[in-house]
Order: structure tokens, then sequence, then C-alpha cells
């Protein structure tokens, strides 16, 4: 691992864990449990430099967590809340946070834990938990931060999927706009148009199996379609402002922890 092989470090850590194993019988319990996590908490250091989160996420589970003393607790606690969390297990990660301020006695050892339960909760789209727990976070650290300004994005209210479908289904096109897409929803007015178009001039001009077949299925396509896609694009919208807001919530953090370490 010093030389930055971290591959093939995973791979001695698990055969030390093995070989350990086969030697519990000769070995006191409590030095066999430090031992073995020590081990454990090597491979998940490698796993995350080599960015395998959810495999770091599987080899924290095989942490012993009956540990008596607080500062080794926490520290187990804590990477299995920060595997869950890269590994993208947030409600996992969320429930190992609770759980390490329920089960770790000397409170003084959660500065670190504040930040990754507030991007946690961020994750899990719990904004108003989240804010809360910055502006404790904030005050602790005599951050000099506006945490309203921070959040103001909760004053803005997601899009509704179902309302967008809704919209493209009275008026095509609308529900485009609504999501945040307008020149989609100009665009997919006017394949509607000319789907409908095509059909109502060939129907004029006794053309009638290519009008109502042609023309009425390519309405229906576009109709069906642009509802459907109208749904996803306010998703897309909705998560493209949680990544935002998630990002800038992110800054904040590193930027604050960077001038603690200083």
């Amino acid at each position: 691992m010093a030389v930055g092989q971290f591959d093939l470090a995973s791979v001695y850590y698990e055969k030390a864990l093995f070989d350990q194993s086969q030697q519990i019988d000769s070995m006191n319990a409590d030095v066999y449990r430090l031992m073995a996590n020590e081990l454990l908490y090597k491979k998940i250091r490698c796993q995350k430099y080599l960015k395998r989160f959810e495999d770091a996420w599987q080899t924290a589970q095989r942490f012993n967590l009956n540990e008596p003393n607080d500062t080794l607790h926490y520290k187990l606690r804590y990477e299995v809340a920060l595997a869950g969390y890269l590994s993208q297990h947030y409600g996992e990660a969320h429930g190992q946070i609770l759980q390490t301020r329920f089960y770790i006695r000397d409170s003084t050892l959660f500065s670190g834990l504040d930040v990754l339960e507030i991007l946690t909760l961020n994750e899990l789209d719990r904004w108003a938990e989240s804010k809360e727990l910055f502006k404790q976070y904030a005050a602790r650290n005599q951050l000099n931060i506006d945490t309203e300004e921070l959040y103001r994005f909760l004053k803005k209210k997601p899009k509704s999927p179902e309302k967008a479908q809704l919209l493209s289904f009275i008026m095509p096109g609308v529900g485009q706009m609504y999501a945040g897409f307008p020149k989609e929803g100009l665009v997919s007015v006017g394949l509607q148009t000319l789907a409908l178009g095509f059909g109502v001039y060939h129907v004029w001009h006794r053309y009638y199996l290519i009008g109502f077949f042609t023309g009425a299925g390519m309405f229906q396509a576009f109709y069906f379609g642009g509802a459907r896609r109208a749904e996803l694009m306010a998703e897309e919208t909705n998560r493209k402002r949680k990544a935002k807001n998630n990002q800038r919530i992110r800054m904040t953090l590193i930027e604050s922890e960077n001038k603690k370490g200083k």
C-alpha cells in the first residue's frame, strides 16, 4: 500500500485475514478482534483508493463492532457509514450514522460525523433536516456562512412529473415547457401538428387508409410519446437541481473543513 499497489495490497490483507483465522484457537479473542478489524480497515482504504466503493461497503460489513474503546469503535462505525455513502447506500449509511451517535458515549468524537450526515441527508432529499444540522455545524465551528442563502433552493418546489405528463395530455408541448425544456415543447407541438395535418390532408383527398392509419398513427405516437417525455424531463430537471444544490453544499463543507485543518 505504501508504494501505491493497492490492488495487490488488498489481496495480501485478505490473505493475512485468512491466515489469522486459522490461528484463532490459539489467540486471545480481544487481540484477534483488534487485528482483524485493523486488517479490514486497511483493506477498505485500498478499495477506496481504487474507487471500488461497493467492495469497500461489503468489506465494512465484516467489522466486529463489539469494541469497548470509544475511539476505535467510532473509527469503525464511521468507516462503515462512509463506505455506505460512497457506494450510494444512503439509507444504510444514515442508519449507521444514527447508530454511531447512539452507541458512542464520547460525543467529542463526532466532529467529522456532521459533515457526512449532512451529505447523506442531501442524497436522501431530506433537505430540511440537512439545513438544521448545517446550522448547528456552522454555529459549532463559528463559520460565517449564511445558511438561509445556502439553502434558498428549498423555496422552489421540485417539478412534478405527473403534472408535466398531465399538461402534455391537455395541451401538447406545455408539459415539456413546464419541465424546463421550452424548445422541446415547441418541437413536440410541431411534430404533432404535422402528423395531424398529414392525416387531415389525406382524408380530405379521400386517401382514407393513409390518412387514418399513417396520419393518426403518427399523431398518437407523438402525443403519448410527448407526454411520457415530459414526465422524464421533469424528473431530469429535479435530478439536475438536486446535483447542483448538493454540489454547492458539498463544496462549502469541503472549504470549511480545509480551513479547520490549516
